[in-house]
């Protein structure tokens, strides 16, 4: 081992050693506490299918679907099936609408 490569190694381990993982004063230098009571993340965990669940909610309202006739939209045919299906009594269509949030009662 070369005496540059010994030193730098010497001086990592010391550095390792004296302050620990995030305890150097360099990567504490910019963070604040949050205030007791305040979330760091007020908005939550994001919602993954956002678009889905309100495309689904609004399918939900309207009046049920022919499946006899070909389908203006093929999305909004899609949606519709979730729908009928879970109307049906399918549990795996249910829970999509369950999870979603597409079951709960409008504000």
């Amino acid at each position: 081992m070369s005496e540059k490569q010994a030193e730098i190694e010497s001086s990592f381990t010391q550095n390792s050693e004296t302050d620990g993982r995030g305890k150097h004063p360099n990567s504490q230098a910019n963070l604040t506490p949050f205030e007791k009571g305040v979330s760091g993340n007020p908005s939550g965990r994001p919602f993954k299918y956002v678009n889905l669940a309100k495309a689904l909610s609004r399918v939900g309202k309207m009046p049920p679907y022919d499946f006899d006739f070909a389908p203006p939209d093929l999305r909004i045919a899609v949606l519709h099936k979730i729908w009928h299906r879970a109307s049906e009594g399918s549990i795996q269509h249910i829970k999509i609408l369950a999870e979603l949030g597409c079951l709960d009662e409008a504000d």
